[in-house]
């Protein structure tokens, strides 16, 4: 939304309208201009194939615009004299022509349901942040300290050792692999987790202020996540060292990619990922 914001105050501004779906629900939409434009937002969880993305991404479509008819009156209501010409959905990946076939198939099933207020050359577009380039120039230059990091309060790993015992089992056995010393493997298992929950919290802080900017960096770990298998297989010899440069690796890739992180971030957010992968398998090592 913060791209969409940005593009109607540079061009159209006080013409956007937000939707907030904190009471009673977005009504299928989370934004609407008052020349005619509909807005919704969609990021799957990653990591995900082509073709599930794609089914998902239908799936959602189908969903909200149904809501266009089922939630007909209270849109109605919101709407006021708008009618609406464009359906535009965003997406944090856009892999599959077959969502554009849909959303195209779906829009003509709209235009044909009577409703006042859509209009009857009513079409859905797909788009994601790529179109929206020079909004997200000027979202990089958000000041780095207001998405910084900070450590995890203590209660909240200790709970969090708790929780998730299993996971902690599962990175300790890898680890053992590639670290003989317990004691320092213990230091390294505390200060992975540390950093996962540090990473997992910016993420957050990252999601409320800057939403696209948190999409984008899911789906770079997506793809990064995708490649580990290739890029270091299992069979072969590792050590700690290998840890930090898969770290190091994917710290300049967020750095490159998305200059609102400062170092300290990127850096963060790598290493949080790192004991992810750990803890979720896509980084296995084996015995020698």
């Amino acid at each position: 939304m913060l791209l969409l914001q940005k593009r109607y105050a540079r061009h159209n501004s006080h013409s956007l309208q937000l939707v907030p779906d904190r009471h009673k629900g977005d009504l299928g939409i989370e934004a609407f201009s008052h020349d005619g434009f509909a807005y919704q937002c969609y990021a799957a969880d990653e990591p995900l194939t082509v073709a599930q993305c794609y089914e998902k991404q239908r799936d959602k479509l189908t969903t909200d615009l149904g809501k266009l008819r089922t939630k007909k009156d209270d849109l109605g209501a919101m709407l006021g004299t708008v009618v609406l010409k464009r359906y535009v959905f965003m997406v944090h990946r856009h892999d599959s022509r077959l969502l554009v076939a849909h959303a195209s198939t779906k829009a003509s099933e709209v235009a044909g349901w009577g409703l006042a207020f859509i209009d009857p050359s009513f079409s859905i577009v797909v788009e994601t942040d790529a179109d929206y380039a020079l909004e997200r120039a000027d979202l990089f230059l958000v000041p780095t300290p207001i998405v910084e990091s900070t450590p995890p309060d203590p209660a909240a790993v200790r709970d969090w050792h708790t929780a998730n015992d299993s996971l902690r089992e599962t990175a300790a056995e890898k680890l053992e692999v590639i670290i003989s010393s317990s004691s320092t493997r213990d230091l390294m298992l505390d200060s992975l987790i540390a950093q996962y929950l540090q990473g997992e919290n910016a993420l957050e802080r990252l999601r409320s202020i800057v939403p696209d900017v948190h999409a984008g960096i899911l789906a770079s770990k997506s793809r990064h996540e995708a490649m580990l298998v290739l890029e270091y297989p299992p069979d072969l010899t590792y050590s700690s060292a290998s840890l930090a440069k898969i770290a190091r690796e994917f710290a300049a890739v967020l750095r490159a990619d998305y200059q609102v992180l400062s170092e300290q971030l990127a850096t963060v957010l790598a290493w949080a990922a790192v004991a992810d992968w750990l803890m979720r398998c896509p980084l296995n090592f084996e015995a020698a």
